[in-house]
């Protein structure tokens, strides 16, 4: 990356400004100049096409735990960001949902209200629990991540893959899937 340096105070602060044009630069130069600041202006040019769609996510951590209840085929439990479908083993009830923290910790929230839904009693996933499986044992799951978001506004494209899917789920509450077609809307 080049940046252009115009103007330098020794013992200035660094003043970092994104070079927008070269009028600007040397309007910003003569008043730093004029004005005798003790500061070194450095210009770095905006990002790339390439910067802004190049994704960091390469570097996601990776399930290192032996026997991972949630990674089978793929390492999964470390995603953020991930759009994923619940499949109940048994009743096969499905359960769609979206988190933007690691997958695991959502994951053993669902298993947490499934085990003690009157610690959850608003969750969708205990009210399930209560109303199909009474006093089954330890519940068992799929899970299956349709896709991975980075930006909020990708919500509204993975509801709509989602949806293409034609999957309904049988265990997200009315609440849950009216905001998903608002943000589908």
């Amino acid at each position: 990356m080049t940046t252009w340096r115009p103007y330098s105070a020794s013992d200035g602060l660094a003043l970092v400004l994104q070079y927008l044009n070269e009028h600007l630069a040397k309007r910003v130069y003569a008043i730093v100049k004029r004005s005798r600041l003790p500061v070194r202006l450095i210009f770095r040019p905006p990002p790339t096409l390439k910067e802004i769609l190049t994704s960091s996510r390469f570097h996601e951590d990776v399930c290192d735990e032996e026997g991972c209840r949630y990674c089978t085929d793929h390492k999964i439990c470390n995603l953020r960001g991930a759009v994923y479908l619940i499949k109940r083993r048994g009743c096969g009830h499905r359960f769609i949902g979206e988190s933007g923290r690691p997958l695991r910790k959502r994951l053993d929230e669902h298993r947490r209200a499934f085990e003690r839904p009157q610690s959850y009693p608003k969750n969708s996933s205990s009210r399930h629990g209560t109303a199909v499986h009474n006093r089954d044992s330890a519940p068992e799951f799929e899970v299956v991540v349709y896709t991975v978001i980075s930006r909020i506004p990708f919500i509204e494209r993975s509801w709509r893959l989602v949806k293409s899917c034609g999957d309904q789920p049988e265990i997200n509450n009315r609440e849950e899937l009216g905001e998903a077609v608002q943000l589908i809307a």
